[in-house]
């Protein structure tokens, strides 16, 4: 037991600028907290943990009232229990935390895409046949100032949109109007009419979450039709 604490002691020895804590999670697995130093800003997508919910992979089974925290830079879950911290990893296959003013779901198992593999975690804003996720990714970046020999290390979060069609991943962003459409091109005429009755301008995510509603709507529809 004890070269293995030494080996998992090693393993995490590797990771820059980081101490850990270990402990067992829900399943009995050993597992770390990690805490960085020396670094500015924070590894977790909220600094605040708020109450939520995890399902495990395996079973399905599902853990609520857990007070949550999302590490964007690790892509784990945190949560508290009795006054300790635990890491969930792979083992889990989505959980969602509600804060004050919105609730954030977030779910694996999507197609890869760039440097994301099916395990990478999307917030999913619309959960719809054609789904519009948002993949948060912290960071670690490295400053030295000219003609010093500080290096100054932070974290920065990097936030990306994609839209789900027909099993492929697409990066989009908000205000380009072209590319957003060029996703829902097969309904052209009617997602123009939906652009000006609805006054969309696509300068925030709510706007490409509100087309693809009104697109996947009628599509249902028209389906249910034939």
């Amino acid at each position: 037991m004890g070269k293995f604490i030494s080996s998992l002691l090693g393993v995490v020895c590797l990771i820059a600028s980081a101490q850990a804590q270990f402990m067992q999670d829900i399943n009995g697995r050993v597992v770390s907290e990690v805490t960085y130093t020396n670094v500015e800003g924070s590894p977790y997508l909220m600094e605040e943990a708020n109450t939520g919910i995890v399902r495990m992979a395996k079973d399905d089974k599902v853990y609520d009232g857990l007070k949550l925290r999302y590490d964007a830079y690790k892509d784990e879950v945190e949560y508290e229990k009795d006054g300790k911290l635990y890491r969930l990893g792979p083992e889990i296959s989505s959980f969602s935390l509600a804060t004050g003013d919105a609730l954030y779901e977030f779910r694996r198992g999507f197609p890869a895409v760039g440097d994301q593999t099916e395990n990478s975690f999307y917030r999913v804003l619309t959960d719809g046949n054609t789904k519009l996720l948002k993949r948060y990714e912290m960071k670690m970046r490295e400053e030295k100032p000219y003609n010093s020999a500080t290096v100054t290390k932070r974290f920065d979060l990097d936030e990306q949109l994609y839209v789900l069609k027909k099993g492929t991943l697409y990066p989009v962003k908000t205000g380009d109007r072209k590319g957003i459409m060029k996703l829902v091109s097969d309904e052209k005429n009617l997602m123009n009419y939906v652009i000006k009755e609805e006054q969309l301008n696509f300068k925030t995510e709510d706007d490409i979450a509100k087309l693809l509603e009104e697109y996947d709507a009628y599509k249902a529809g028209r389906k249910g039709d034939n």
